[in-house]
């Protein structure tokens, strides 16, 4: 493990060319969004946003620059040791081009074609955006968070059983789940030297998969759903993975691959859709669709949902539960298929997951 993540270049591939920079600069940011504010800003009025949290559970005026925030959430250390926040700076430059693409999208009506200079960023700037939530950082952290629980305590599997039942599920595991997660604990610490991953290899972990994603996203046929009435909603966690629900979600996840649909708000009247095949296309949505994407973009939030400030309707229609999704384990016999056809055991394997909402 401890090879996996310390061989995340901290230069990682998607930044551009900015140099580092230290806490000890005037600008260096110190609240570090997980969600462009300039996105977010596209749901409301003057920077103003109308938010609903999971808990506590109420709706309430915001700054676009307090919501989908942390400070520090960047914040890695350099070569010479120093704080920097190099990172958040790139980010930022991203994220000013990517507002202009979708205000090209605004102006045409429709998704940018394959091979367009917009398509290619776009489909960075939304690989970025599934890797930079907090989320994406929950298995990287995991251990960290056990050992903190633990306080000095050995964790053993009733440890395990009972940080998982306290803190992290909100209620008791499956046996074949605590002895998931104990191992993945302590096999992560034995192959990274004892110690648990640092915050920033977490950090560089989790972007050093952008590049990986990028080609999933550039490979399917982009439609841009359009509704009349502008009620289309956003959240901290605006990238959706969608597909319907099947009996094996009750034991295992799916990513970009196994998405029917990748959903993307764009503006109270549009998202991008994005579905296996090739080219672009635009539709008007029915108020249904609309109301249904709305609800599965708040069954897959963080902590809260944005719309607009003088439009309480479609926000307070959603159903907001105290968790979201959250990182599973699953211990179990694994089956091997051969060539032929045949099948045979390889002995337990680890499953991880995270729940769809």
């Amino acid at each position: 493990m401890r090879e996996q993540l310390s061989g995340a270049s901290r230069e990682t591939p998607w930044l551009l060319s900015a140099g580092p920079l230290t806490l000890g600069d005037v600008s260096a940011p110190k609240l570090h969004h997980y969600v462009p504010q300039s996105y977010l800003a596209r749901f409301g009025r003057d920077d103003m946003v109308r938010v609903r949290r999971r808990c506590p559970p109420k709706t309430h005026l915001a700054n676009v620059k307090n919501v989908a925030a942390e400070t520090g959430f960047y914040t890695i250390t350099d070569d010479n040791g120093m704080p920097s926040t190099a990172i958040e700076h790139e980010l930022s430059g991203l994220e000013g081009q990517g507002l202009a693409a979708l205000r090209r999208i605004d102006e045409t009506g429709m998704p940018p074609i394959v091979g367009n200079d917009d398509r290619e960023l776009l489909c960075l700037y939304l690989a970025v955006q599934m890797a930079r939530t907090p989320r994406k950082r929950t298995g990287a952290l995991f251990g960290r968070n056990v050992t903190a629980y633990a306080n000095g305590r050995d964790v053993d599997l009733a440890l395990m059983t009972e940080y998982l039942t306290r803190e992290h599920l909100g209620h008791p595991p499956r046996a074949a789940e605590a002895q998931g997660a104990w191992d993945y604990y302590h096999g992560t610490r034995e192959m990274n030297g004892g110690n648990d991953p640092t915050h920033d290899e977490a950090v560089t972990a989790t972007l050093s998969s952008v590049q990986v994603c990028i080609p999933q996203y550039r490979a399917r046929h982009w439609r841009l759903e359009t509704c009349r009435k502008p009620i289309f909603l956003t959240s901290d966690a605006p990238l959706v993975l969608w597909r319907p629900d099947a009996p094996s979600d009750a034991y295992r996840g799916f990513g970009l691959e196994g998405a029917h649909e990748i959903r993307f708000p764009v503006s109270p009247t549009a998202q991008l859709v994005l579905v296996p095949g090739q080219g672009t296309s635009a539709e008007e949505v029915k108020l249904s669709r609309v109301i249904n994407c709305n609800q599965d973009l708040t069954d897959t939030c963080e902590q809260v949902v944005v719309g607009h400030p003088d439009r309480h309707a479609a926000l307070d229609r959603v159903q907001l539960t105290k968790r979201g999704p959250t990182l599973r384990f699953n211990t179990g016999p694994g089956i091997q298929k051969n060539p032929d056809g045949t099948e045979e055991p390889m002995g337990d394997i680890l499953h991880m997951y995270t729940t769809r909402r």
